[in-house]
């Protein structure tokens, strides 16, 4: 197989493994799938390697990649109240992902899409079939948790947070659940729990709902997207603006620009910015398409929030303690806001495609018109020596501009992509956190001090390689990503910057055994422009980083 081909099994391998690490929260279906996509690329290496990009790939695409990603488009809208494209969705997804209720959930989709249009009645009429206690016999308990985070959507589509607290205590009174205990009884079920801790906050019971938000963050009883979701709760009631505006991309990643405002606004209303945030939110409710919003702000601007005097000085130290947690997390977190401006990487993104694009010009003029997956027929090397691709002994001959050029040529479409796509992730926080000019440095220093290394090495070796590619400089990126969450986490114990470094060690030990099995990469260029990248990223954060969040004065 080609260097795209084997490119291509190995992402499909890497990704039902990760898929089935006994931390992922994939679907059952997702990794009964990864499962058997594993079966057939192994059976298919055995029996026909040549049928194994079809037959392999193509099962990894349809059982695999395909339904990953509508799931996360589904998330999508579900978070965002667009309950009607969602139930859609779910009724085809069914048939790709049958498990862990999502072959009635688009029943229950269907019914928030009801309770948007004002149909209250018929959506309670529908939720009610999927109770534990319904009549409806086996089908109503087959799944009653689904059933029960429907409802929970329900009431909070529509406002109604006093009953909202009835119901809920009045299941947990039938499931004899201790009240006194809400993470433990409440911590599986995400959806519930973090309504009904906005509902205590919407009714006025302030304090309670951020003594459990304070309970829940020490015990990590609930996934990190509610406590996030909790978090931005108790900065917005107590009017904490700035600290929400800063964490807000981190916090509230997944959901559309129209909630970002509602939190913002309902903060600036606890602040005591009345007159701002009321002109805020009654134009968001004019501009805005989703209903679940529109109820939000007829609540908001129709009924009190809670009163902050009632809080004494214990709650404004846990306030405190969540808004520094909540910050910090923020300067850890692996998004990069969507305001954020990265000229360089834009930049560096542009001329790597461009070149790309002057070689298959290059390639036409010269009466190459047999595109394969790699584009290049005949002697790449040759080929690549011509447009100045990095060979040791041309270098020491005195064309040392080649561990320049070297960095910006591609051998194909997978090579530039994969290369690209790193770059345009790993860039951008770099970026963001170091600065364009500093970045540019260590992105320089990373890819041409890797193409010496390499250099170097094969002259000791005496081996007549051609090398070419980005991939040492974004190496070295990822170097720079390992800096700045270790800096963090040596500096301030931040735990959020610990667990992005395992993330970071675990995505070298994974490229390192991409590189091993491949045949097609560069190992020592690799690793010595993450080890650059490393070293320059810890040399450069002593200068500080460029902004970045900082704990908001009291």
């Amino acid at each position: 197989m080609d260097f795209t081909n084997i490119v291509l099994v190995q992402i499909a391998i890497f990704y039902c493994l990760a898929i089935l690490l006994p931390t992922s929260r994939s679907n059952s279906s997702l990794k009964i799938a990864a499962i058997v996509v594993l079966i057939i690329l192994s059976m298919s290496w055995y029996y026909r390697p040549d049928l194994m990009m079809k037959i392999g790939i193509g099962a990894w695409i349809g059982l695999v990649l395909l339904p990953m990603m509508l799931l996360r488009r589904l998330e999508s809208l579900v978070n965002n109240s667009q309950y009607l494209a969602a139930s859609r969705l779910a009724r085809w997804l069914r048939w790709l992902v049958p498990t862990d209720g999502m072959w009635t959930y688009h029943h229950l989709l269907s019914g928030l899409a009801l309770a948007q249009t004002g149909q209250i009645d018929a959506a309670h009429e529908l939720f009610d079939r999927y109770q534990p206690n319904h009549s409806a016999g086996k089908r109503a308990i087959e799944q009653p948790d689904l059933g029960r985070s429907a409802t929970a959507l329900l009431y909070r589509s529509t406002d109604r947070w006093s009953e909202y607290i009835e119901w809920v205590q009045a299941q947990m009174t039938q499931s004899r659940l201790p009240s006194n205990e809400l993470g433990a009884a409440l911590g599986h079920r995400g959806t519930i729990l973090v309504y009904y801790l906005r509902a205590l906050a919407e009714t006025g019971d302030l304090r309670r709902c951020i003594a459990e938000v304070a309970k829940l963050d020490r015990s990590r009883q609930l996934n990190t997207q509610s406590l996030n979701i909790l978090k931005l709760y108790i900065l917005a009631y107590c009017g904490r603006v700035e600290a929400l505006e800063q964490s807000s991309y981190s916090l509230l990643s997944t959901y559309s620009a129209d909630v970002h405002q509602f939190w913002l606004a309902t903060a600036e209303l606890a602040a005591g910015n009345v007159e701002s945030a009321t002109e805020q939110l009654i134009q968001l409710r004019q501009t805005t398409a989703d209903s679940c919003i529109r109820h939000d702000i007829d609540w908001r601007l129709s009924q009190p929030l809670p009163d902050l005097d009632k809080l004494n000085q214990f709650d404004w130290e846990t306030v405190a303690e969540i808004e520094m947690a909540a910050v910090r997390d923020a300067r850890y977190s692996n998004q990069t806001p969507i305001s954020a401006t990265t000229p360089v990487t834009n930049l560096l993104i542009a001329i790597n495609v461009l070149v790309f694009g002057v070689e298959l010009l290059w390639q036409l003029k010269t009466g190459n018109k047999d595109f394969n997956t790699n584009f290049w027929v005949g002697d790449k090397d040759a080929l690549f020596n011509v447009w100045g691709g990095l060979t040791g002994s041309l270098v020491l001959a005195g064309q040392w501009w080649r561990i320049i050029t070297a960095n910006f040529l591609h051998m194909g479409i997978a090579h530039l992509g994969l290369n690209m796509l790193g770059l345009f992730y790993l860039g951008k926080f770099v970026e963001h956190r170091l600065g364009s000019v500093r970045y540019l440095f260590a992105y320089l220093v990373a890819g041409l001090g890797s193409m010496a290394v390499i250099t170097y090495i094969d002259t000791k070796l005496m081996t007549p390689n051609t090398t070419v590619g980005a991939s040492g400089a974004i190496m070295g990126m990822l170097g720079a990503v390992g800096a700045i969450h270790l800096n963090g986490w040596r500096q301030s114990k931040v735990a959020a910057a610990g667990r992005q470094f395992q993330t970071v060690l675990f995505s070298v030990a994974l490229q390192l055994v991409f590189d091993i099995t491949n045949g097609h990469t560069s190992i020592v260029g690799h690793f010595s422009g993450l080890t650059i990248g490393f070293l320059v990223g810890m040399a450069l954060l002593q200068f500080g980083d460029r902004d970045l969040p900082r704990l908001p004065s009291s």
